[in-house]
């Protein structure tokens, strides 16, 4: 998977601008290449556990680009990772995060939030497609910022702020 610095890791993700989906069933490529994300997921995880970090990994049942309010991506997870996450976001901040990214017709991002202090990561993956690759560019240029909410299907959320938008941003874009 690419880090962000626009070289493919050899994770098994197609670079960018590789044939989307040759070949293939587009529902069945797309779900391989979120198994494929959610594997670089486990092993990313596996890295930071064995430097000594405690790490939070989401599986998400749904994930969108919401525009309104505090604009960004909104994530559905199951509830016992939901309270996890509230509890780790009550009693600390993640101010850094990471990007990791697939390229494959549809964007594929790996999002890393750290809070370095307390030795904790969340992994959440995320995807989006040319439209919302859109709508995350227009949102970057007006607010500078973007946000996650995760949720659970009661509608209580976790917000996590990224003030460093551009590695969430398609490829070719600035913000």
């Amino acid at each position: 998977m690419d880090d962000g610095d626009g070289e493919d890791d050899g994770a098994g993700a197609p670079a960018a601008g590789a044939p989307a989906f040759a070949g293939m069933d587009a529902g069945t490529a797309i779900r391989e290449h979120w198994d494929d994300l959610v594997a670089d997921m486990a092993a990313t995880a596996s890295e930071f556990r064995e430097a000594g970090w405690e790490v939070l990994e989401l599986h998400p049942g749904d994930v969108t680009v919401v525009t309104e309010p505090n604009r960004g991506f909104d994530v559905l997870v199951p509830d016992d990772e939901f309270e996890r996450l509230r509890e780790w976001v009550d009693a600390d901040d993640f101010p850094d995060h990471d990007v990791y990214r697939a390229e494959a017709g549809i964007t594929f991002l790996l999002l890393v939030a750290k809070d370095e202090s307390a030795e904790r990561a969340v992994c959440c993956p995320l995807y989006y497609d040319e439209q919302g690759g859109e709508l995350l560019q227009q949102l970057a240029r007006e607010d500078g910022s973007l946000w996650t909410h995760v949720r659970r299907l009661s509608e209580e959320f976790v917000h996590l702020r990224h003030d460093d938008p551009e590695p969430f941003l398609p490829a070719e874009s600035e913000p």
